[in-house]
């Protein structure tokens, strides 16, 4: 894992948004059993993906909550994308919610997982344009018509009204690091959706038979068109990097 050193202002960026919630609604996680990190259902016999959702952190938002929070002593994994020997790579963190079987009790939450089950897409300027669904389990499950027992999903015009109107920690969502990283997985998203509607392996299936072809299509990795979406990518970096004069 990199060494991150955060500045006096990134701790106190932070520190926000670990006292922050972004999705307030009564009982949430608790009310349906934390069906969002554990993800359990018969409907989804997967073989090699583990049962659970995943728990996304950015660099900076790591290394505040190995210092002040509590993470696991394990590292987390890391994914990354390379714009050229002259640029650092971009990464995020990953753990399996399955790591922390209490839901917060244990671990403290990541920003990812205080948007659940929305993702918040912004333009270059920070103005809110859409929101989408945030986990991958999510957008698939709506492709297929599977329910799931979150209630707040059906929530989307209200968080996108409030986080346009700069209320549910909107400032804290359009800070350029946060703001980026978002953008990168709105980007993710969109080449993941078309994938998604252009598999037609997978358009003529139902319940548990979806999962388990879609399963297979995911980890071969034939869901995301990745020439695409580096070039999506590397296009926003440049933009983004040149607007705001920052390192990611």
């Amino acid at each position: 894992m990199e060494n991150i050193g955060l500045t006096e202002s990134e701790i106190i960026y932070w520190d926000k948004v670990s006292r922050s919630e972004f999705i307030e609604e009564p009982g949430c996680y608790k009310k349906c059993a934390s069906f969002c990190c554990r993800w359990d259902t018969p409907e989804m016999p997967f073989r090699i993906i583990p049962k659970g959702g995943t728990l996304f952190y950015l660099p900076k938002e790591y290394a505040y909550l190995k210092a002040y929070g509590k993470v696991a002593d394990a590292a987390p994994y890391s994914m990354e994308a390379r714009f050229g020997a002259d640029k650092p790579p971009v990464r995020v963190y990953y753990r399996h919610c399955a790591d922390d079987s209490g839901c917060n009790r244990d671990f403290s939450r990541s920003l990812f997982c205080k948007l659940y089950p929305f993702l918040p897409v912004f333009d270059m300027d920070g103005e809110l344009t859409d929101v989408k669904y945030i986990s991958v389990y999510d957008v698939t499950a709506e492709f297929a018509g599977f329910e799931t027992p979150c209630f707040v999903k059906s929530m989307k015009d209200k968080y996108k009204a409030l986080w346009r109107e700069g209320g549910g920690g909107a400032a804290l969502l359009r800070e350029p690091y946060v703001l980026f990283h978002l953008m990168a997985a709105a980007l993710l998203h969109d080449n993941y959706t078309q994938n998604l509607k252009s598999g037609s392996s997978l358009a003529s299936l139902k319940g548990p038979e979806f999962w388990k072809r879609w399963e297979k299509e995911y980890l071969s990795g034939s869901l995301i068109d990745k020439g695409a979406f580096s070039e999506a990518l590397s296009a926003l970096y440049g933009k983004f990097t040149e607007k705001y004069k920052i390192s990611l």
